[in-house]
């Protein structure tokens, strides 16, 4: 009967190595992550955005012609034009005659006589009163007031 409880202990004690270890398998395969057959996780990509574009301020524009309003006078059209820190002016020869656009203090002044339907073009950047006459026609007088 000894030999008998023997082997019981001994197929007993077998039986419970193989459920054991089959436990510490599934342990080691949970702490792992699973089991061995499962697939790589597909990358995503990351959200793509288009970069926004920064806005470019559209500059101010003001508009002055040189008119004849009577035959052979001419004159600036408007003669007194109000604008802001920036604006852009510009001046269009709208009469047959030559012109000049010349600052009475030389802050601006078109390079040269202006015929028909030629411009002038400047941008005022600072505050203030600015006077202004044709080298050829010194009665056409105007002004620009910036603020």
């Amino acid at each position: 009967m000894k030999r008998y409880l023997s082997l019981f202990t001994h197929r007993t004690r077998s039986l419970w190595v193989v459920p054991t270890v089959v436990a510490a398998l599934s342990v080691v395969l949970a702490a792992c992550g699973g089991s061995t057959t499962t697939a790589a996780p597909t990358p995503t990509a990351a959200p793509t955005t288009a970069p926004t574009p920064t806005p470019t301020p559209t500059p101010v524009v003001a508009n002055v012609k040189m008119v004849e309003k009577v035959p052979g006078h001419y004159s600036f059209d408007p003669p007194m034009l109000m604008v802001k820190v920036g604006t852009q002016v510009v001046w269009t020869n709208a009469s047959d005659a030559p012109h000049t656009v010349t600052s009475d203090t030389g802050v601006f002044n078109s390079p040269n006589k202006l015929k028909q339907n030629d411009t002038f073009m400047f941008t005022f950047t600072t505050a203030g009163t600015f006077a202004y006459h044709c080298n050829v026609h010194p009665y056409m007088k105007a002004t620009i007031v910036v603020s």
